[in-house]
């Protein structure tokens, strides 16, 4: 049986309280019995208050690893509210669980908000992620790349779905998968050209290389800062003198994204670079530059996926 305390909060969020933080605990790591209880008694819960509470549990267990809302996001997924659902799956980023990847694709394939589709298209990133290093089982894997490539290429489906499942299939190594990323780029389309700079990011293959610095160029400051993440991502060295080159921009944040992104690629000429800009380097921005310094001299962060694939 639950415990008293979990009964009487949920008796309290069916006449419209909401839980303190503390309380959250109580809806955290739940025993079956206590997960049956919350499931019987979700429905209780006015919608307004089942939104504030996935809402704020998702807060929570990104500052507390120890805090386990898999079971509460579970029940959120068969909320009849969309709002609920997408809350749901954006609260079961970090869960594990293996029957997470197939719930999030069959979501994705045939929940009837488009939101709540956009929503599991993104979450199952991870998952094309794990399935590329291999630490997803093969028939998982496959099935999440199969529901994510049927939303990619439904021409008929929403333009946010669309983007969230190409941004999604970025890690996967499939030739398929570039020519979808590429096809996307070419649109014009600002939402799949956004999903397609992301996923030359996450794709750890060099021929991106100059579509990213492409955008180095733009004249929208917020592809430029995208453009600087992907090439992080990416990992790549040779981008690193485009890079740069935009230690002038004239927007703070692509400046320090630029300031992050060469340490995280490291190398001697990152380093260099990053010295050199101790005589340039904006008030406030100097903790996150010699950050980057430390980082770029150890020789950056590890590749999403090694060595980049050569062509």
């Amino acid at each position: 049986m639950p415990a008293p305390a979990l009964e009487q909060l949920i008796d309290d969020l069916a006449s419209g309280g909401l839980p303190r933080d503390g309380d959250y605990t109580l809806l955290s790591d739940l025993s079956r019995d206590a997960a049956a209880w919350l499931a019987g008694g979700w429905a209780r819960i006015p919608t307004e208050g089942r939104i504030a509470i996935l809402e704020r549990a998702t807060e929570l267990a990104e500052a507390n690893v120890e805090l386990d809302f898999t079971t509460l996001g579970r029940v959120g997924l068969d909320d009849p509210s969309a709002e609920v659902r997408e809350k749901a799956v954006l609260a079961l980023w970090e869960s594990e669980g293996r029957d997470l990847p197939l719930r999030l694709s069959a979501l994705l394939a045939s929940d009837d908000n488009a939101g709540v589709r956009a929503a599991a298209a993104k979450g199952l990133f991870r998952y094309v992620e794990g399935f590329a290093l291999g630490r997803l089982d093969r028939e998982a894997g496959q099935q999440v790349v199969a529901a994510l490539r049927a939303a990619a290429t439904n021409y008929s489906e929403a333009a946010d779905v669309r983007a969230a499942a190409i941004e999604a299939l970025g890690p996967n190594p499939d030739e398929w998968t570039a020519d979808l990323i590429g096809d996307a780029y070419e649109t014009g389309d600002p939402a799949l050209q956004l999903a397609a700079l992301r996923a030359m990011g996450y794709s750890g293959q060099d021929r991106w290389e100059e579509y990213i610095a492409e955008q180095f160029l733009a004249d929208d400051p917020g592809m430029r800062f995208e453009a600087v993440l992907a090439a992080a991502n990416l990992g790549s060295e040779e981008l690193v003198p485009a890079l740069g080159d935009m230690l002038a921009d004239e927007e703070p944040e692509v400046v320090l994204a630029v300031v992050e992104a060469l340490g995280e690629i490291g190398g001697e000429e990152a380093h260099e670079l990053l010295l050199e800009f101790r005589e340039h380097v904006p008030a406030g921005m100097e903790e996150s530059l010699n950050i980057a310094i430390e980082t770029a001299a150890g020789g950056g962060l590890f590749r999403r996926f090694g060595d980049l694939s050569e062509e």
